[in-house]
């Protein structure tokens, strides 16, 4: 891979040209600091195009331009992505599922571990950011502050004094490839396109009738099916959020006095202790 390096003074952006690779692989770049970058080459992106990346001030390295240097044609596109409105089967997603590109992580949770596999294919830009999630140790003693009976789990709130908090920018939304809410859907929570930063969702029943017809509502993989037990038994006793009608912890709260407040008045949260990928 040719990459060519700005100035030594100029280290905060570096461009390098796109080798014969397929949409939604994931790269490693090495950027002028000597930092090694898993990157995730974008749909529209094709061979012998240049990207460039640059240092934001977050202190990230982040695909910030491509542009156009070939005459190539694109490659149409996989025929096992369906129209808008139509679901990938589950054979399909089996498929995806065990692809060479799905990438193999484990959180740790207070009831034991959850294995999940990601998929590119399905949204580039999520993966690479809950990679960068895993990289950054930020799944650390994370409450699981909203757990609601047959419909998901949610983490990735901490105290605002915390230094994970606030660190991501928010993500450009992934496209809409047909990848149903269900069992065990893993995905980033969201309040509006273009708002998925690092609080993640897990599943525990099937929303395909509700969720993922519009921006950015986008799994991004699936627990494992021998990790569905664990998932299941994460607690939901306390219900909903208060600003969602619940009697569960108050995210605002969280933020405010940290996992003290969880662990004096709500003491059966679950918490998110650890994750890693899986080799």
């Amino acid at each position: 891979m040719a990459q060519e390096n700005t100035d030594a003074a100029q280290v905060a952006q570096f461009s390098f040209i796109v080798p014969e690779v397929d949409a939604n692989t994931v790269m490693r770049v090495q950027a002028p600091d000597g930092v090694t970058l898993e990157l995730t080459v974008p749909r529209n992106v094709w061979t012998g195009d240049k990207l460039v990346v640059g240092k934001g001030e977050d202190g990230y390295w982040k695909i910030v331009q491509a542009i156009r240097t070939t005459t190539a044609r694109p490659q149409a596109p996989p025929s096992n992505i369906p129209p808008p409105g139509q679901w990938r089967t589950p054979q399909v997603i089996a498929q995806d599922l065990a692809a060479s590109d799905a990438v193999m992580f484990q959180l740790e949770t207070t009831k034991g571990p959850i294995r999940l596999k990601l998929v590119p294919s399905w949204a580039p830009l999520g993966v690479t950011r809950f990679w960068q999630l895993v990289n950054d140790d930020f799944f650390s003693q994370l409450a699981i502050y909203r757990a609601v009976p047959g419909f998901l789990v949610q983490f990735g709130i901490m105290a605002k004094s915390d230094p994970r908090s606030n660190k991501y920018s928010d993500l450009d939304d992934d496209p809409l490839v047909g990848v149903p809410f269900e069992e065990g859907s893993v995905t980033f929570a969201a309040a509006g396109p273009g708002t998925r930063s690092s609080t993640v969702c897990l599943f525990l029943g099937d929303f395909r009738d509700h969720l993922g017809k519009n921006q950015p509502e986008t799994p991004i993989g699936k627990v494992c099916a021998e990790s569905l037990p664990i998932l299941h038994s994460l607690y939901t006793g306390y219900g909903d959020m208060p600003q969602c009608g619940g009697n569960g912890p108050d995210p605002c709260k969280l933020e405010d006095q940290g996992n003290d407040y969880v662990t004096s008045e709500f003491p059966n949260c679950d918490f998110v202790i650890g994750a890693s990928r899986v080799q």
